[in-house]
């Protein structure tokens, strides 16, 4: 059966690793298929009250969240790029890569730390209340459980997205455009505001797109702080009204979002061509030696004081102080976390390995759509693919005799996950792919081996190194994932993010860092891993789709 057009193979299914791979595919689309269904359903009363009442609050509340923090994250990532990359001052060596660390925690449990240094009881503000008289309220400076509040907390956990690829822009690119405007007489400012960020727009919008991604993400922050946006809304909808169909539909809105900002991204990134390659002038830049150089050192060190240093200070002091009693169960969700997030970090490595594979061997029009939808649930937020594949498993159960036996299982949680990340590890296994010669798999195919025995003797043994990485980067976002286990997660069932979650809600704050400490040490070392790639690979941007 021959196809044109669309399908422009020799037949629609040429063997059984393009069918494989476009099955995968549809498995993995069946969330997102079934929210977008949603907008389908027949409006009630609680869609209605939703809409009437509710829905201006939320579209309000998450434009301004979104629009204060990319002007936030704008100032503090793209001038931290700048600095760092064009001017010689102490320290700039350890910021370089100190900047990139707030990444390492969540903007949730960042909000957690600041929640409970600044309340009236902390050591901080009971010490300025004594001794000078300070009194702002129940927290310090300002009302941090509000939307400026959230606006800062997210900023400063997420310009690290702005702040990585615009500084490789700035040392890889356009140098000796930079080199003609100080020839021409253009002084420091007028060539960064003249040159550099026009000339970095791509980048910065790219930084900017995966920041405005995460916070579309995110329930912890935004329910702690007070913030109604769509993601509680989806929360509120499922949990409080009890109805699926306002969830679905809010769900859809949401995406509508989401889309709407990878299509401005690929608007933008489609002229990341015109600044050229990088020159020897841009590789090896000429850094400007700067007067005041300290306080240069300060201002630019302030945003990973403030998003990694004093979160972390404040966890461990907690994590210390905390009566040992109240650990006593930290050994069961040190086990269930690790043991969710191994189990799904292994399943999307193999499905990775095998869509890898195929793609390398079949370069189809349809094998690279089927990848193309595989990998598209890392730009949905995790509420939105919670709840299709809670509609999914609810059907499911009820054409099975009405017996719960998908709906609120570690199966359905893993499929979640497997939804949710396989970009994480399918960049990485890409990665290795585009390094390992096609060469090898024609000289062992003319010698007669088949493609599984080429794909197990000579691919998988040159692929140890991105298969680790891609494991360990889905380990560390599933530890990291909190509203999609909080919708999925069997009963009693608690992982080291909800116990955080849980703790927070409670106000039990101290009790929550042992949790977090835990979480972050585990995400480090990603963190760390992707500055070396983006040092060494100045083309590759960290992927949300």
């Amino acid at each position: 059966m021959r196809w044109k057009g669309i399908f422009y193979e020799r037949r629609l299914f040429p063997n059984g690793w393009v069918a494989g791979a476009s099955l995968a595919a549809l498995a993995l689309m069946v969330p997102l298929i079934v929210i977008f269904s949603g907008i389908l359903e027949p409006t009630d009363k609680v869609w209605s009250h939703i809409v009437n009442n509710l829905l201006g609050t939320y579209t309000m509340q998450t434009l301004l969240l979104m629009l204060g923090v990319a002007v936030c994250s704008f100032v503090m990532g793209v001038n931290a790029a700048w600095v760092v990359s064009k001017y010689r001052f102490p320290g700039r060596r350890l910021l370089e890569w100190a900047l990139i660390m707030p990444l390492a925690i969540p903007a949730y449990l960042s909000g957690y730390a600041w929640a409970g240094m600044l309340d009236y009881t902390s050591p901080l503000y009971s010490f300025l209340r004594n001794n000078f008289g300070v009194h702002t309220g129940q927290y310090l400076f300002f009302d941090l459980l509000s939307l400026p509040g959230a606006i800062v907390v997210f900023s400063l956990s997420l310009y690290p997205y702005v702040y990585l690829i615009t500084r490789t822009f700035f040392q890889h690119h356009a140098g000796n455009m930079f080199d003609a405007g100080r020839s021409l007489g253009l002084g420091p400012w007028a060539i960064y505001r003249r040159l550099g960020i026009p000339l970095a727009r791509p980048a910065i919008v790219a930084g900017i797109s995966l920041i405005l991604m995460e916070v579309l993400n995110d329930y912890g922050l935004v329910n702690y702080f007070g913030v109604e946006t769509y993601t509680t809304g989806i929360f509120t909808a499922w949990f409080a009204f009890g109805n699926v169909g306002a969830a679905m539909k809010l769900s859809a809105l949401l995406m509508v979002f989401v889309l709407g900002l990878l299509l401005m991204e690929k608007y933008q990134r489609r002229n990341l061509w015109y600044a050229g390659q990088p020159t020897y002038a841009a590789t090896h830049p000429n850094r400007r030696k700067v007067r005041f150089g300290w306080v240069i050192t300060v201002l630019t060190s302030l945003p990973f004081v403030l998003g990694f240093v004093v979160p972390i200070a404040a966890f461990i002091h907690w994590t210390v102080s905390v009566d040992a009693a109240n650990h006593r169960d930290f050994g069961r969700l040190l086990l269930n976390s690790f043991q969710l997030a191994a189990t799904a970090a292994v399943l999307v490595t193999v499905l990775s390995l095998f869509l890898g594979f195929t793609i390398r061997t079949f370069p189809g029009l349809l094998t690279r759509v089927s990848v193309r939808i595989a990998t598209l649930g890392y730009a949905i937020p995790g509420a939105v693919v919670a709840i299709g594949l809670l509609v999914t498993t609810l059907w499911l159960d009820s054409k099975g005799g009405g017996t719960v036996l998908i709906t609120g299982s570690i199966a359905a949680l893993v499929y979640a996950y497997a939804v949710r990340f396989m970009a994480v590890g399918f960049h990485s296994i890409e990665s290795g792919n585009e390094r390992i010669s096609v060469h090898l798999d024609q000289a062992a195919r003319s010698l007669g081996s088949s493609l599984w025995r080429t794909f197990l003797r000579v691919n998988l043994p040159l692929m140890r190194g991105p298969m680790a990485v891609a494991f360990m980067l889905v380990l560390v976002d599933v530890l990291k994932e909190l509203p999609l286990t909080l919708i999925l997660r069997p009963f009693n069932y608690d992982t080291l993010a909800i116990r955080a979650f849980e703790y927070a809600n409670d106000e039990r704050i101290a009790e929550a860092s042992p949790a977090a400490l835990v979480i972050i040490t585990a995400a480090i070392i990603p963190v760390i891993l992707l500055n070396l790639i983006m040092k060494h690979n100045p083309h590759h941007k960290p992927s949300k789709k």
